[in-house]
């Protein structure tokens, strides 16, 4: 059976949590003998050495161990697919979408599956554009833009999010209706798509049974043993160890983490230790994290610790394993992939009550403690419609009480762990995908 896989984020290209789900089930499909074309897009860090052939957007080919990496040349001297403004970035995502499509009909190569990874134009506009073109299409949608909202409606994504650009990509995300089938990561996210499909098309339930729900997870031998966990975790630590890792931008919403940790110290006599990891989104954006981190309580310490690329597995051990709680302040996340990762290296989970980790925590089980919730996985800070008052707060809260429970939080991580070994690694993952194209 022969994949094509296109995404912006493969490997260099990668700053999130889609270029590791692209990579990762890459990984387990080479090791099932499928044949693997990733498609993806050059950047600075990729042109080295790259032979270039074709017309105007040229395009190179590296062949290793069994996988074929095709990359094209849209735009010269960009460090990452999403530079520039919002428009610049749709304008190079449209071109490279543009171009694949074009390859695509026209290639020699016969792909039994083209899988299209993205948010939008790459798993929506390419699977109205490749519809009929003889392979099956399945588009993965890792985030919908357009839900980016607080309850008040109020747009929390990282750019402006005027109303005619939300209707553009909004009709984006809608063509993901003609694959033959959708992935997306979670219930809720499965909700949301199928509303935006009904703003397009009144008979939306026509298309329910294509929509597959595949979610993220981690190298089975990335999660340490249950004795580990307990080991590491024994007992309340003199410096509590926090942390943040993921995407250094302003829809991930840091700058809860660090004025949660200040609340939190504020409200105990606890030491704390913050660490704000991975890949910044801009200059600005760590100047106004690092304005933020000023003026803490003496028992509270805050440290960056900044990257250029997606962490390797030893990089992302480093980071999380002298950790104690991690952090996941995003007011939006359609699953978490993060949450799994510092749990499986034993870290207890404190999380915005967000789509996320509210479907993989089961927090309609949870008990209501007024600040968040807690269940029998992890403990979710609330969010309420005046987020930028409360939400901190209610962050700092769920710390405390967090360290104050300590051994029930033990418990936790070991519940969760459990869970993520039976549900989330990327084994199960590409095992999900591979029943789903081998369908008749």
């Amino acid at each position: 059976m022969k994949i094509a896989l296109v995404s912006l984020q493969f490997e260099e290209t990668a700053t999130g949590g889609g270029g590791v789900h692209v990579a990762h089930i890459c990984e387990q499909f080479l090791r099932s003998g499928l044949d693997v074309t990733v498609i993806s897009i050059h950047t600075e860090k990729t042109l080295q050495g790259a032979r270039l052939k074709g017309g105007e957007y040229p395009f190179s080919v590296r062949t290793r161990d069994g996988l074929k990496v095709i990359r094209f040349l849209i735009d010269s001297g960009i460090e990452q697919p999403y530079e520039g403004t919002k428009d610049e970035e749709l304008g190079r995502i449209k071109c490279f979408a543009d171009t694949v499509v074009r390859w695509l009909k026209d290639s020699p190569e016969e792909f039994d599956i083209i899988n299209l990874h993205g948010h939008h134009i790459l798993p929506g506009y390419m699977a109205k554009e490749l519809r009929g073109t003889g392979p099956e299409v399945i588009s993965t949608i890792h985030a919908l833009e357009t839900t980016y909202t607080t309850g008040k409606g109020e747009f929390v994504g990282a750019f402006e999010g005027t109303s005619e650009l939300l209707d553009r990509i909004s009709e984006w995300e809608a063509m993901a209706r003609y694959a033959d089938h959708v992935i997306v990561n979670s219930p809720i996210v499965r909700n949301e798509f199928k509303e935006i499909i009904g703003k397009f098309d009144e008979d939306a339930g026509k298309y329910a049974e294509r929509i597959i729900l595949i979610s993220s997870g981690c190298n089975e031998d990335f999660l340490i043993s249950d004795e580990q966990v307990e080991q590491k975790l024994g007992k309340v630590p003199e410096r509590v160890n926090l942390v943040t890792f993921c995407r250094i931008d302003p829809s991930k919403g840091v700058e809860f983490s660090i004025n949660g940790a200040k609340t939190a110290a504020r409200l105990s006599s606890y030491r704390f230790s913050l660490t704000i990891a991975g890949i910044p989104s801009s200059d600005a954006y760590i100047t106004q994290l690092k304005k933020e981190a000023e003026d803490t309580p003496g028992n509270l310490e805050v440290k960056f610790k900044l990257r250029s690329a997606i962490s390797p597995q030893a990089e992302k051990k480093e980071i999380l394993d002298d950790k104690h709680i991690y952090i996941l302040p995003t007011l939006k996340e359609p699953f978490g992939m993060s949450v799994i990762e510092a749990s499986a290296r034993g870290n207890m989970i404190v999380s915005a009550d967000t789509n996320g980790p509210k479907f993989m925590f089961e927090s309609d089980s949870g008990r209501d403690r007024g600040w968040g919730i807690v269940t029998e996985y992890g403990v979710m800070a609330r969010i309420t419609e005046d987020h930028r008052v409360d939400f901190a707060e209610n962050i700092g809260r769920a710390i405390v009480w967090t360290v104050d429970n300590w051994q029930t939080g033990v418990r936790r991580v070991l519940k969760f762990n459990e869970k993520i070994r039976n549900t989330w690694t990327w084994e199960s993952i590409a095992r999900q995908y591979m029943e789903l194209f081998q369908q008749p």
